[in-house]
């Protein structure tokens, strides 16, 4: 076992956390009830964490405060509809008066069945919509569960696999209709050792993201004719999205650790016709759905200190209260690959179908 993830663990203890450790391929994953949390990918060959979380996380004695960072979770959208007190604050003051609702994250969740290779968590989530004041009474599920790797042999290729399956259901009949929810999914990463990692979005035509914060710039998006490149490096807050018809379902986040690389494939359902309901703050506020499927962020080393991150993000078409379905089902695969810079290329352009190269 790696020191940080001993770390890690020993925090958890010392704060009375329920986590679960997957033996997964040639690594291992660490769940956390706390925030239903995959919080740590532990590969053979990478000094640290594949996932990030913050510094803090391996001090036993740091204070148990409630954190929105750190590992693989589930939250909900929309973001503009709860994470600040109202439209205008959002579009005032974004950065600054954005808070994390405590129903999202940490959450209420509880492990409820887990083995050798699975853990089951689910909870109640109660929002209002500060659009227009909708209250929501919401049930969500989430289940981590060890894969077979993908079958590609190649020297000195290692892997880990898991797959995510959840599903977000009214609990009751209190919501109001027309109220809008959808299961978010979000993956946060480290920048590479050399301060800069790409995100490579495969795309099903040439498309330009929607943003969400502030202007991409010159050199943090590249769109090509079957892809979008987006660079984490941690030092520029911006938010890319596509949409569901644009998006091939596939993401994968590649990083050089120098005499290895790493890839981190998230591959998941986008669903063109359904709903998607997360939208940037500058839209009509009247409007709820049309959102994006596939999301990108890149934050810009405000949020904790001496460290940075990025993130891989995906939603599922959402909940509309009072029309069907009730009950929103969805799944994803994630495949850590490590290993000699050629061979995390080759397999990549397997898994992606399109090239990995950097920004």
């Amino acid at each position: 076992m790696s020191e940080w993830f001993d770390r890690i663990a020993a925090r958890l203890d010392a704060h009375q956390h329920k986590h679960v450790t997957l033996a997964a391929g040639d690594g291992r994953l660490l769940v956390t009830e706390h925030g239903a949390r995959v919080l740590a990918c532990e590969m053979p060959g990478v000094a640290g964490n594949l996932f990030f979380h913050p510094p803090f996380m391996e001090q036993a004695d740091a204070a148990d405060e409630p954190t929105v960072a750190g590992g693989d979770r589930l939250w909900i959208a929309p973001e503009v509809g709860w994470f600040w007190p109202s439209l205008d604050d959002a579009r005032r003051d974004p950065k600054g008066a954005a808070t994390t609702p405590m129903a999202i994250d940490p959450g209420y969740f509880g492990i409820t069945d887990q083995s050798e290779n699975r853990v089951a968590m689910d909870a109640r989530i109660d929002l209002t919509d500060v659009r227009d004041d909708k209250a929501l009474a919401l049930y969500a599920t989430r289940e981590v569960r060890v894969i077979e790797a993908p079958p590609i042999t190649l020297d000195g290729l290692l892997s880990l696999s898991f797959a995510l399956t959840h599903s977000l259901s009214w609990a009751d009949a209190s919501s109001d209709q027309g109220a809008v929810a959808g299961v978010w999914s979000i993956l946060q990463v480290p920048p590479a050792p050399e301060g800069r990692g790409t995100l490579i979005c495969p795309t099903t035509r040439r498309v330009e993201p929607r943003s969400y914060y502030e202007p991409f710039g010159d050199k943090h998006v590249a769109v090509d004719d079957d892809r979008v490149r987006f660079l984490i490096d941690g030092k520029h807050r911006i938010k890319m999205g596509v949409t569901a018809d644009a998006t091939t379902g596939r993401m994968g986040y590649y990083a050089n650790h120098g005499d290895v690389s790493s890839l981190i494939v998230r591959i998941f359902a986008p669903q063109p016709g359904e709903p998607y309901c997360d939208l940037p703050r500058d839209e009509d506020a009247e409007q709820r759905t049309g959102g994006d499927a596939l999301q990108a962020y890149n934050d810009d080393g405000d949020a904790f200190e001496n460290t940075t991150f990025g993130e891989m993000e995906y939603h599922d078409p959402c909940l509309i209260a009072g029309k069907a379905p009730h009950t929103r089902t969805g799944a994803s695969v994630t495949h850590a690959l490590v290993g000699p810079d050629d061979a995390i290329k080759q397999a990549g352009q397997q898994l992606l179908g399109v090239a990995i190269e950097a920004i």
